[in-house]
């Protein structure tokens, strides 16, 4: 059963930026998917090291995209992006030290952050791309 679903409420309209979160939204479904098989600690660790990878990755492309248009927005939206990774990061040390298991709250989290990133600040970049000359 998928936990997250790509829909159009969550497009924004700009290609890059929906397929990223497509492929974000991919991944949250593969560590819920994991997690549901209960799998080893290595496996849940090697999803959850993936799907940080590509935020990171993906965050930087949006970023680049700001500076590239002068998006009036970018420091608000820079700051969502660090607050997201240093949240992330703090959960993935726990999970490797044995401090904090992965757990549905987790995927929660996870969920409710992107879909409410996506409906706000990123259909907000994703419009300021189409109106910048």
């Amino acid at each position: 059963m998928t936990y997250l679903t790509w829909s159009n409420d969550l497009a924004v309209g700009n290609t890059f930026i929906d397929g990223d979160h497509q492929k974000l939204i991919d991944m949250v479904n593969r560590l819920h998917e994991v997690m549901q098989e209960g799998k080893g600690k290595d496996v849940l660790g090697k999803v959850l090291n993936n799907l940080i990878t590509y935020t990171r990755e993906h965050f930087r492309r949006e970023e680049d995209l700001m500076l590239r248009i002068g998006y009036a927005g970018r420091a608000a939206h820079l700051h969502e992006h660090e607050k997201l990774l240093q949240q992330v990061v703090d959960l993935q040390d726990k999970f490797e030290s044995g401090a904090a298991t992965l757990s549905i709250q987790v995927l929660h989290f996870l969920r409710d952050w992107l879909v409410n990133h996506i409906g706000k600040s990123d259909k907000a970049l994703a419009e300021a791309t189409r109106n910048t000359p």
